[in-house]
């Protein structure tokens, strides 16, 4: 069978996502739920009245860091769990692979999503290429999955509130993006995403935010309990994004590709409880913390430039990018997101209009992208940030086509036929 009929055939690409539910599932039934056990204790905590954000094995560093509502939304898959000791659970099968139907259906929605949002130049082609794009960040899909993590529920969530936002529909999409940051925190650019396109959208994001974080939330714990749950997260958000210190964060692991974690890994050295920094942490965190603006002020003034309708799905695809690189650290599979890129890319270069010297090099950063990707298990390629590089060097391409770009971005070529 050639590659052409494998993703141009529906009936062979939905026997090779029945193999992969399949592989994952089984994949998960021994991982028993890893990161899925840190919510369900949330929960067990939170019904007993208790901080979900005090980590009784290590007070320092807290594990749980979502928003209170979280637990609300996580609630029904409690099932039959029980908790035994700190981060210790019981009968935790049923609520795992309930958890993985619900991103498996995440990822179906996500990919309907991203059909109706990002053009290309027919329907037959956006197909063909969100099926590529699947592909290609399978191996991160995969590891996002069978971790049991919650990147595609808020993934998902993102895409709705920017699909309804193109529908006008704002308290709508207002609050979906709202229960995405309760589900990553780091997707908070995209507000600049849709306020860049329409200011009025402020006005219904902070009805979102009573909405979300304070009213609901208060209706199910008590209005006293839910502000001191909000208390404590926000002292564990700023506890962890605002210190200047790297001697006691989890951000120097080699799994972290965000801009804290590379910059660190720069000028600190050692081993946990030892490190010997370079120069002056204070010093590491004021670089961090202008790369970090740099980036963001040059997405949106790309966004806010952006002349062409065909790349909008480059805007979606930098914003994603922004809440993988920007966060204190960000683990490989939220790279899971990758998916997107590729979708964007290659519908965008589905029209006749893109010179061939333009299609050929973005070509060349998606797949730079996927090696990027698919060499994480390698440690050493990992400590040397190989993923981080690429991807900036992806959004750095992104960036120049919304800003006007029409040409190659590697070498000049002496011709052009287009």
């Amino acid at each position: 069978m050639s590659i052409r009929t494998f993703f141009d055939s529906d009936a062979v690409f939905i026997a090779f996502l029945a193999v992969f539910v399949a592989v994952s599932a089984i994949v998960l039934s021994h991982r028993d739920g890893k990161d899925l056990k840190v919510g369900l204790y949330a929960i067990d905590q939170v019904r007993q009245k208790k901080s979900p954000y005090i980590n009784p094995i290590d007070p320092k560093r807290p594990i749980f860091r979502y928003a209170p509502g979280v637990t609300i939304l996580e609630y029904p898959f409690f099932l039959t769990t029980r908790v035994v000791g700190p981060y210790q659970l019981e009968h935790t099968g049923p609520s795992v692979f309930a958890w993985f139907a619900a991103e498996m259906l995440a990822l179906l929605g996500s990919g309907w999503f991203l059909y109706k949002l990002i053009p290309a130049a027919s329907p037959s082609l956006s197909l063909r290429n969100l099926k590529i794009s699947f592909v290609m960040a399978l191996p991160l899909i995969i590891y996002e999955v069978i971790n049991s993590q919650n990147k595609l529920i808020a993934l998902f969530l993102i895409l709705a509130a920017v699909f309804l936002f193109e529908k006008k529909k704002f308290l709508w999409s207002a609050i979906l993006f709202n229960i995405a940051l309760t589900i990553y925190v780091a997707l908070l650019p995209f507000l600049f995403f849709f306020l860049i396109k329409d200011k009025r959208y402020l006005v219904s994001f902070m009805t979102a935010v009573l909405l979300v974080f304070l009213i609901i939330p208060s209706l199910v714990f008590g209005v006293d309990f839910n502000i001191y749950l909000i208390k404590e997260w926000m002292h564990s958000l700023q506890s962890f994004f605002s210190s200047s210190s790297y001697s006691s964060y989890a951000d120097l692991r080699r799994s972290s590709q965000s801009i804290p974690s590379v910059v660190g890994r720069i000028f600190v050295s050692g081993h946990w409880g030892q490190y010997k920094d370079a120069i002056s942490p204070v010093l590491i965190h004021v670089i961090i913390r202008v790369l970090s603006i740099s980036v963001l002020g040059c997405s949106c003034f790309a966004l806010w430039k952006n002349p062409k309708p065909a790349a909008r799905g480059f805007s979606l695809a930098v914003f994603l990018i922004l809440g993988l690189i920007l966060p204190q650290y960000c683990i490989y599979y939220t790279w899971a997101y990758s998916f997107v890129f590729y979708f964007a890319v290659l519908n965008y270069i589905s029209y006749p209009d893109v010179s061939r010297p333009l299609k050929r090099d973005l070509i060349i950063l998606i797949v730079l992208l996927c090696v990027a990707g698919d060499t994480v298990g390698f440690h050493r390629l990992s400590y040397l940030s190989v993923l981080f590089w690429a991807t900036i060097i992806f959004w750095a391409g992104l960036i120049s086509v919304m800003l006007g770009r029409t040409h190659a971005f590697f070498f000049t070529p002496g011709h052009s036929s287009d």
